[in-house]
């Protein structure tokens, strides 16, 4: 890593998040990688951020420090939306599990996500206009209410664990890649529809961003430990789910991860080692506006 001034506030922030102080300069290092890149294309209309990453590897955190580092040093407001928070509710989820595939009760693949609420909400702020965003609990896996964001930002921060993704070939769901898949998907229903849904025309033109990041784990080993820490943390009660039922959970994402991993096409790679420390920036970044 570059030997880089670390403002004093930074060191305070990234301590907030759980940090350890020996990784936070090189994810100051990251934080500004990205947000001089977002800087270098910001033309005065909003511009769009969109960082993805598995289960745990910290997505949000990156996207706090993001938009807190482009407020103190560029002077520059950024607001956060998570994909998360456009889960279906649990009774449309489980209304599609009855429909389409029983694995479809469980949020988070592609289809279960309100993505035409997101893409409005998107054009909303596109066009200035203030507006209501969902407010989803991983805790009680449901809906919790809406929240106005009435000052559209200058930059957009859209951050989600398969923002960017890809559809495959259908030859490619062929064999199943875990013990999910093999008992619970042998009929390749639900894989197609999850693959279907990321191919979609709802689903691409929300990942359409002017500027993509991506959060490299070392390997599924290392989703699902931190994912499991995770898990540990959450705050809004219900349900807290166990190690065996979190390495089921990371199974419905494993492939999307698995392929994103292996080949993002993002403007700017974060690769994590297994202590959760950066240990490599790609910075591919080309000025696309």
């Amino acid at each position: 890593m570059q030997s880089i001034k670390i403002p004093s506030n930074f060191y305070v922030l990234a301590q907030r998040r759980g940090i350890p102080v020996e990784h936070i300069p090189g994810y100051y290092e990251a934080v500004l990688n990205i947000c001089q890149a977002a800087v270098s294309c910001f033309d005065g209309s909003m511009l769009t951020l969109g960082i993805g990453g598995g289960q745990g590897t910290g997505k949000s955190t990156i996207s706090f420090m993001v938009k807190n580092v482009l407020a103190q040093v560029f002077s520059i407001s950024a607001e956060i939306l998570s994909i998360d928070d456009y889960y279906l509710t649990r009774d449309e989820r489980f209304d599609l599990a009855a429909k389409v595939h029983p694995l479809l009760a469980v949020r988070g693949v592609p289809g279960t996500h309100d993505m035409h609420w997101m893409r409005e909400t998107i054009s909303s702020l596109r066009s200035g206009e203030s507006c209501k965003v969902p407010v989803f609990s991983k805790g009680e896996d449901d809906r919790l209410h809406y929240e106005q964001v009435k000052y559209p930002p200058e930059i957009l921060i859209l951050e989600g664990w398969c923002w960017g993704a890809r559809h495959v070939p259908d030859e490619e769901l062929q064999c199943p890649i875990n013990e999910l898949e093999a008992q619970r998907d042998s009929d390749l229903v639900w894989r197609r529809f999850v693959n279907q849904a990321l191919a979609s025309d709802i689903y691409q033109e929300c990942f359409a961003t002017d500027l993509q990041v991506f959060l490299n784990a070392p390997n599924m080993e290392a989703i699902f430990r931190w994912r499991f820490q995770q898990e540990s943390q959450l705050i809004n009660g219900g349900h807290i789910m166990s190690q065996a039922e979190i390495r089921n959970f990371i199974m419905h994402y494993q492939r999307i991860s698995d392929r994103m991993q292996k080949q993002s096409a993002a403007d700017i790679s974060v690769l994590l080692g297994d202590d959760h420390e950066v240990v490599q920036i790609d910075n591919r970044f080309i000025t696309k506006r």
